[in-house]
């Protein structure tokens, strides 16, 4: 592991650290790296060391929750959390995405701009070695990408020179760098050739001498004495220990990090509440567009009903068109004639989504997807064929997809206690010295993947300590 030391439990409990961080995931990690270097710091993560050779071999699994529904939320314990797993795509948010309220009526609007968050979105791009270009007149940016964009595929070439709300998808699949190039063959929640960036793979980045891991824990509560937190409570196959720190972030994910405030009697109206994510929907398109052959699995994105949408109305869409054949056309000569899009739309947060504690573990209430979601998706799919610049000669809905895989709300972002859980630094308003990092405190929902933003806004909150 380098650097970063892994400890024993009685090491960790023998002295009082500056920071410690619960879990090990983008969230987490991207909040160390952000931080001081002189500063002691305790990783705790629930999981243990799984090697990118052995999750080849045997995949992570997933965690299971209790839920009113089937809806699957994808979560990994082991050192590196779902950074292990995730697919790689790294859009930012609109400008837009920070306003909803201001500017459309929905949701609510973030306690930080685009503009204020820019340079740490060129940080972390930096970091991951992000590949993509060509979406600066959507996005405005401050410096290139690190790496320029994948080949696009076939009909990707074509949609781009059409129109310039077709873009190349930025992707944190190696196109240069450090790591082996894509091998483009379309198995990306564990890359075969570990070309995507995960913690395992780009660690030397967070490690440094002061920093420790302790594995096989999980971060159950905070200990407070006076509105500071003194201590964690953590588990293990040991049982429950204390460990002291002058502060304490959590990383774990939206819905962990909303049980361990709950377990700690914080008391926030929003607390556990707007668990939420995109709305995805798949679709095929044949026409006259010879497909695949790209660089890597998604080359290109449509920004037709997400640049400049009237939100008001309904939600905004992404579209991400996939260089990955899953089913192609039956007719002689026209195998790859077919376009496999997925639609992504934003979601309204609901307050009664959420995660709530029973016999003090984890219950997830989740009543559906919001008609504001669905009528984004029925739009674009009305409309859609007015984006392809050929003429189409069937769209077949293919449904809904169960899960994009990523938890958002439940540790929301809001100006007071009485409207959120954590302000723009992210320290929770009951206890200045404890932070809630990742996707949790989103207040809107954007349909642009969030792990370039909630990795950006770890190291803007590292950096306002």
């Amino acid at each position: 592991m380098g650097a970063m030391e892994q400890i024993s439990l009685d090491d960790a409990r023998n002295r009082k650290w500056d920071i410690v961080i619960a879990g090990s995931s983008l969230a987490a990690m991207f909040f160390l790296y952000g931080l001081p270097r002189n500063l002691s710091v305790l990783v705790v993560e629930k999981g243990g060391f799984v090697s990118h050779e052995e999750q080849i071999a045997t995949p992570l699994p997933y965690e299971s929750f209790k839920s009113n529904s089937e809806k699957p939320w994808i979560a990994r314990s082991a050192f590196g959390g779902n950074s292990n797993c995730w697919w790689g795509q790294t859009p930012r948010f609109l400008p837009a995405d920070f306003q909803t309220k201001t500017l459309y009526n929905r949701a609510e609007d973030w306690l930080i701009t685009y503009e204020e968050l820019e340079p740490y979105y060129t940080e972390v791009e930096q970091v991951m070695e992000i590949a993509g270009g060509g979406s600066e007149h959507i996005l405005p940016r401050s410096q290139p990408f690190p790496f320029p964009p994948h080949a696009p595929s076939r009909s990707d070439a074509i949609l781009q020179n059409t129109g310039d709300l077709w873009v190349p998808s930025p992707s944190a699949r190696s196109n240069g760098g450090s790591r082996g190039l894509c091998c483009a063959n379309g198995i990306c929640h564990t890359c075969p050739v570990d070309a995507k960036f995960t913690i395992l793979n780009a660690r030397q980045n967070f490690e440094r001498e002061n920093v420790h891991l302790l594995l096989n824990h999980e971060v159950r509560a905070i200990r407070t004495e006076a509105g500071t937190a003194k201590s964690v409570e953590v588990l293990g196959s040991d049982g429950v220990s204390e460990i002291k720190s002058d502060l304490v972030a959590l990383g774990a994910n939206a819905i962990f990090n909303a049980a361990i405030l709950l377990r700690s009697g914080f008391t926030a109206p929003a607390l556990g509440r707007y668990l939420n994510e995109q709305a995805g929907h798949l679709i095929e398109i044949d026409a006259p567009i010879q497909n695949f052959y790209g660089g890597t699995s998604i080359t290109g994105q449509g920004y037709h009903f997400y640049h400049n949408a009237d939100r008001s109305q309904r939600a905004a869409v992404l579209i991400e068109n996939f260089n990955v054949p899953a089913a192609t056309r039956a007719e002689k000569n026209r195998w790859t004639e077919r376009l496999t899009l997925k639609l992504i739309a934003e979601e309204l947060p609901s307050p009664d989504n959420q995660v709530s504690l029973v016999d003090d573990e984890v219950l997830l209430r989740w009543n559906g997807y919001s008609q504001y979601a669905q009528d984004g998706i029925n739009y674009a799919l009305t409309n859609l064929a007015d984006a392809i610049p050929v003429e189409v000669e069937s769209i077949k809905d293919i449904g809904p997809v169960a899960t994009e895989a990523h938890i958002l709300g439940t540790t929301r972002m809001g100006g007071t206690k009485d409207t959120g859980v954590v302000d723009r630094e992210l320290k929770t308003h009951e206890v200045s010295n404890v932070l809630s990092l990742g996707s949790g405190v989103f207040p809107s929902c954007s349909p642009a993947n969030p792990t370039l933003t909630l990795s950006a806004m770890s190291v803007f909150a590292a950096r306002s300590l």
